[in-house]
């Protein structure tokens, strides 16, 4: 632990903002992310790195970074995961602001435009916008982008309810006090700390102050360790399950009704399809579960916004809905495409056979019309057998568009 950790090294009395790193053996991505936290963040800023039990050189190399930083601190604990991690930091934070950065991800200048952002407009909680990054190339988070896109520069949850698809911690600053007014803290020993923490916090601020200008370049990382290559372990299904009921906890004790709908739709769209692409490697208990998390969402959900689901979607709910689980798991092994847990010994020819029959599944519910079958049809034969790379023109370049 640093001479900070235990509090012999003050930050000064009029410290802005406390960006708390978590650290968990990141030894290829660290120095990348405290150079940008060393070059993005206001003058001043204290910045402490919490070392969770790394076993990787990931501490010697914050012990490295903090050297002739006054402001800069590190903590070295057992390994007790990010909610814990940050919770730490959060009770060693001195600012009138606090960050959470993971260490694996890379700040951008504008970060910094969070905090003045938030000073000026009087606002507990700036957010800003994201680039996902694969370490080579970087594009607009989808996620990030239907949160922000239609909302202005200050942003109201109960008018702006895209903003429950801003649910990450680490593109925000907070106010300290308010934080702690609120008892806000992530959840410890389990995956997905930031949802409740963050959908509470969006609301409990009333106005949240947003810039449009990404503030935070987010790791698309591969490997056996990501969360999303875990998708179908049941830790991960029950651990997302209880963030989001959590969340719809808060939202029916604030009796935010119209709020708690949004939130469903949208983990219905985002959320449940992940998992439901796991169902055919899984076992029973996790299909289990998978079925209690499912009938969290559909259950009361207006017909309306049932029928307006994407055709894929909406196929799979009206075969879990109707218990049909033996067909969905055979759509879902036609659909989903890659994925990383999931090796797919089939060949073309039986991907285009398995593809046809969940359509004939489709057309027995009668959810699409004919035609519309017919096109669906066309398109996802022809991206199985064509070779990888080859792309189907676009209905408007066939038509002569430009």
């Amino acid at each position: 632990m640093s001479p900070a950790a235990d509090g012999a090294v003050p930050a000064p009395a009029d410290t802005l903002l406390t960006v708390v790193v978590a650290v968990y053996d990141v030894e290829p991505y660290l120095q990348e992310c405290l150079d940008s936290v060393a070059r993005c963040v206001p003058e001043g800023t204290e910045v402490v790195l919490v070392d969770d039990g790394s076993h990787d050189r990931s501490g010697e190399i914050c012990d490295a970074a903090a050297q002739g930083r006054s402001t800069w601190h590190v903590v070295h604990q057992a390994n007790a995961g990010l909610g814990a991690a940050r919770n730490t930091g959060l009770d060693l934070a001195t600012g009138e602001f606090v960050g959470f950065v993971d260490s694996d991800d890379i700040l951008l200048p504008a970060y910094a435009t969070l905090v003045r952002r938030a000073a000026e407009d009087g606002t507990d909680v700036a957010s800003g916008a994201v680039l996902r990054t694969d370490g080579r190339t970087d594009r607009p988070s989808g996620l990030h982008d239907q949160a922000l896109h239609g909302v202005g520069e200050v942003g109201v949850l109960v008018e702006d309810p895209s903003l429950l698809y801003d649910t990450t911690a680490w593109n925000k600053v907070y106010r300290r006090s308010f934080l702690h007014e609120h008892g806000l803290r992530f959840p410890e020993g389990v995956l997905y700390e930031d949802l409740p923490v963050t959908v509470p916090a969006l609301h409990l601020a009333g106005r949240v102050s947003v810039v449009h200008e990404p503030v935070y370049r987010w790791r698309a990382r591969e490997g056996d360790a990501s969360i999303t290559q875990r998708r179908h372990e049941l830790a991960n299904l029950t651990d997302r399950f209880a963030a989001v009921s959590a969340v719809d906890r808060f939202l029916e004790q604030q009796h935010l009704d119209d709020l708690r709908v949004h939130h469903d739709i949208k983990v219905l769209r985002l959320d449940l399809p992940l998992y439901t692409s796991a169902l055919p490697e899984a076992d029973a208990e996790y299909r289990a579960a998978y079925l209690t998390f499912f009938r969290h969402l559909v259950d009361g959900l207006p017909p309306g916004r049932r029928a307006a689901l994407p055709p894929t979607l909406r196929l799979y709910v009206e075969l879990a809905d109707a218990g049909r689980l033996d067909d969905l798991i055979r759509v879902v092994r036609a659909r989903r495409g890659p994925r990383a847990w999931a090796r797919d010994d089939r060949g073309r020819f039986a991907r285009v056979r398995d593809n046809l029959a969940s359509f004939r599944v489709e057309r027995g519910l009668g959810l699409s019309g004919d035609r519309q079958l017919a096109r669906r049809v066309v398109t996802s034969t022809a991206k199985i057998l064509l070779p990888r790379g080859v792309h189907r023109p676009s209905a408007r370049r066939a038509r002569g568009g430009g």
